[in-house]
């Protein structure tokens, strides 16, 4: 006579490990996406503080040009005096500024010098901010770019609107 054995069959051991196999791909694939979504986030959240820290000096620049005529030398003077970074031409991804706008490269020193966190400062070299002293603006470039929606934006104004 046969004795039934009790236990696990192979079937059901494949069975088993593919059903597994299944659950952690759909907790990967999420995971991957939420630390995606974070890292967007933060970048966002860097680009926001460059951009506060950016109208503080649009503003102060704006004060010193005032209302009064003054010459193009000396407006130039007041800007290179209250605009943080360096002259750019350099921008990436086919943005071309509008009238009035002025990019500049931003340095270590230069987001230091702003009040910025040590955490954002050693990123300022993948920074641009682009000021507007007539309309009191600021955007922020980030020269690496992100994925969002399925496109890929340089600026935080063009994050903002996706």
């Amino acid at each position: 006579m046969y004795k039934k054995e009790n236990g696990i069959t192979l079937i059901i051991l494949v069975i088993t490990v593919m059903v597994l196999m299944v659950i952690a791909g759909v907790i990967i694939d999420s995971g991957l996406k939420s630390i995606k979504q974070a890292e967007q986030e933060s970048l966002r959240t860097n680009m926001l503080l460059i951009q506060a820290a950016g109208k503080q000096y649009v503003e102060n620049a704006n004060f010193h040009i005032g209302t009064e005529e003054k010459s193009e030398e000396e407006k130039e003077n007041i800007k290179n005096e209250d605009l943080k970074g360096t002259p750019t031409t350099d921008l990436p991804g086919g943005i071309s500024l509008k009238e009035g706008e002025e990019a500049y490269s931003l340095s270590m020193d230069d987001m230091r010098d702003m009040g910025l966190s040590d955490e954002i400062v050693r990123t300022a070299e993948d920074y641009i901010i682009i000021y507007n002293i007539k309309n009191q603006s600021v955007d922020v470039i980030y020269k690496l770019g992100t994925i969002v929606n399925n496109e890929k934006v340089f600026s935080l104004s063009e994050m903002e609107n996706k």
